[in-house]
C-alpha cells in the first residue's frame, strides 16, 4: 500500500513533465500484475491447505494422447462446499460430463474422447460457475437471514399483542411456554436440511438473466484476467500459450470430474480472495 502511494505521487510529478506522460501507465500495469500474483498465491495457499495440488500443464499429464490425473482428491475438493452447494455442484458435473453422483467405480474409469479446446472452455466455464455459486449462495444466505429476522420480529410483536389481551395468570403460563419454544434454534426442525437443498436449487434457477449475469461475471478486472491466465497456463501450448484447437484426447470420466471439481473450487476461492483483497487494495471494476 505504501509503495502504491509513492507510485501515485511519482506519477503526478512525472505527468507535469512534457514528454514523460507515456511512462505513467507502466507503474499501474506493474501494480495490477503484482496484485494478480498475490491473489493467485492466496488461491494456491487455499489448495495447499486442503493438501490438493493444482493440476499442472496438461501436456505433463498426457501420454500418447491419453490424459489421466491422479490422485483424484474428490473428497477434499468437495469438502469446501456446504451440503446444499455441493448438491448443485454435483448437478453441474452430471450436466457437463454425464457422470452421475451415484456412479460406480467402473463408470468413473470408463474413457471418452474430448477436444482439448472444448476441455479448456469447460474448465474456464466451471471456474465461473464456482464463482457464481459462491456469489449466489452468499446472496441467498443474506436474504434468508433478513427474512428470518423480519419474521421473528413480526411473530414477537404479534405474540405480545395477543398476550396483552390475556388475564394475568394465564399470561404468565403462556409466557413460560413461549420462552421454551423460542429456545429452539431456528432451522433445527425436521426436514430443514432437505428444504435448504431445494431452496438453493430453486433460488438459483429463479434468477432472471440480468441477475444471473451479474452474479456470474467477475467483479474485478484482476479476477477476470486471473481466470484467463490460469486457463492458458493449464491448456496453452508450451511455446505460444495459446490453447490447441484441434487435438482430440482420450481421458477417463474420473479425470474429467477432477478437473471440473478443481475449477469450481478455484472459482469459489477466487470469490473469497477477491472480496478480501478489495478491502486492502481497490480492485478495478470489470
Amino acid at each position: 500500500i505504501v509503495a502504491q502511494r509513492h507510485l501515485s505521487s511519482a506519477e503526478r510529478e512525472l505527468s507535469k513533465i512534457p514528454g514523460l506522460t507515456r511512462f505513467t501507465v507502466l507503474p499501474e500495469q506493474e501494480c495490477q500484475a503484482a496484485v494478480e500474483d498475490v491473489m493467485y498465491m492466496l488461491i494456491f495457499y487455499k489448495f495447499s491447505d486442503l493438501r490438493v495440488p493444482l493440476v499442472p500443464k496438461l501436456s505433463r499429464c498426457m501420454y500418447n494422447c491419453r490424459l489421466e490425473i491422479w490422485p483424484s482428491k474428490d473428497w477434499e475438493l468437495e469438502s469446501i462446499h456446504s451440503i446444499e452447494v455441493l448438491e448443485v455442484v454435483r448437478d453441474h458435473i452430471s450436466a457437463v460430463i454425464g457422470l452421475r453422483a451415484d456412479s460406480s467405480v467402473t463408470d468413473s474409469w470408463a474413457t471418452t474422447e474430448i477436444q482439448q479446446l472444448h476441455l479448456g472452455r469447460l474448465y474456464a466455464a466451471s471456474i465461473l460457475y464456482g464463482y457464481f455459486l459462491k456469489s449466489a449462495s452468499s446472496r441467498h444466505q443474506l436474504e434468508r437471514c433478513l427474512t428470518l429476522v423480519h419474521q421473528k420480529r413480526l411473530n414477537h410483536r404479534n405474540s405480545l399483542q395477543f398476550l396483552d389481551l390475556l388475564p394475568c395468570g394465564i399470561k404468565s403460563l403462556v409466557l413460560s411456554r413461549f420462552s421454551d419454544v423460542q429456545s429452539v434454534p431456528l432451522g433445527q426442525g425436521p426436514g430443514r436440511q432437505e428444504k435448504d437443498l431445494e431452496e438453493l436449487r430453486c433460488y438459483v434457477m429463479g434468477f432472471d438473466p440480468e441477475t444471473l449475469q451479474r452474479c456470474a461475471k467477475p467483479r474485478s478486472k484482476e479476477a477476470a484476467h486471473l481466470i484467463e491466465r490460469h486457463s492458458c497456463a493449464l491448456f496453452g501450448d508450451e511455446q505460444t500459450g495459446i490453447p490447441q484447437t484441434d487435438e482430440v484426447i482420450r481421458t477417463s470420466f474420473s479425470s474429467l470430474k477432477r478437473l471440473v471439481l478443481e475449477a469450481v473450487a478455484f472459482g469459489s476461492f477466487l470469490w473469497d480472495i477477491e472480496e478480501y483483497v478489495d478491502t486492502v487494495y481497490k480492485l478495478k471494476d470489470n
